[in-house]
């Protein structure tokens, strides 16, 4: 299961890491724009809970490889390399001295920032982080952020070409809803429409349907009554464009095409309702 959860939290972080672009280093000096500096700290904070050590910890990239390793022996040198190239990454010398003459080394400076000033607000680590210099400790977060970043997708796509899947929307028996009211005496009373029973209410009856259309104007009605015309248009195997033009705007008929799209997206409704409320425009 924690490959699936790997795979399925790495294509959520790359959501991230795609509107969150890092631009050039600069060469010639130790500058750089905030836009930068937020999307460097945000990949940080999204990367902890693969480089986060612990044995309960199913995303952590040492135990992903195990049981990648465990799952897919075909591939063992692959992953040792991947591996390798993790471990490097904490054996490599590198090593932060702060102007105190405390040494501080990769993990224990990525920790200092995440605690300190990004997840939590540890007094200790931000005291010892203001013995750094702010512009070397941004490009060694930067190191680390590129490089565990190379790990992760090399293990995703190794993954992925393995056939790992990510864990997707469920086909719902029942629709999910979020209900905005609190309200005791409302029932989820809901039988003849079983996708639609966690909704608050009952089933409708005929004298239901008939108060609703008292308290409906004149101009709602008819509109109700395009509604319908619509999408009994949609259910035959050929849309009518003729007959499509006697119900959608005129000016914006040639915007529908030959409405396979608009019949596309119909056939995909579970279980079609419509709301007893016209929302009008602002211009009526």
């Amino acid at each position: 299961m924690s490959l699936e959860l790997f795979v399925t939290t790495v294509l959520e972080y790359r959501r991230f890491a795609d509107q969150l672009p890092l631009e050039q280093q600069n060469p010639l000096g130790m500058a750089y724009a905030d836009a930068t500096y937020v999307a460097v700290q945000t990949r940080l904070m999204l990367l902890r809970k693969y480089t986060s050590k612990g044995r309960n910890n199913p995303v952590y990239i040492e135990n992903v490889l195990a049981e990648t390793k465990n799952s897919y022996p075909n591939i063992i040198e692959q992953i040792d390399n991947i591996k390798d190239e993790f471990d490097m990454l904490y054996l490599q010398a590198f090593e932060q001295i702060l102007s105190d003459g405390t040494k501080l080394d990769l993990y224990e400076t990525m920790e200092d920032i995440m605690y300190g000033l990004l997840l939590h607000a540890d007094q200790n680590r931000i005291h010892q982080l203001s013995f750094s210099n702010r512009y070397m400790r941004f490009h060694y977060t930067r190191m680390y952020v590129e490089n565990v970043e190379a790990v992760m997708m090399k293990l995703y796509e190794l993954l992925i070409n393995a056939g790992v899947t990510h864990i997707d929307e469920k086909n719902h028996a029942k629709a999910p809803i979020i209900h905005l009211a609190n309200n005791d005496a409302l029932q989820q009373d809901i039988r003849q429409s079983p996708y639609w029973s966690n909704m608050y209410g009952h089933d409708v009856a005929d004298e239901d349907v008939r108060k609703v259309y008292r308290e409906l104007t004149l101009e709602e009605c008819q509109i109700f009554l395009y509604t319908i015309r619509f999408f009994d248009e949609l259910k035959n195997d050929v849309v009518s464009i003729a007959k499509m033009r006697e119900i959608v705007y005129e000016p914006k008929i040639d915007e529908w095409g030959d409405f396979s799209e608009a019949k596309l997206f119909y056939s995909q409704i579970p279980a079609m309702g419509i709301n007893s409320k016209v929302r009008f425009s602002e211009r009526g």
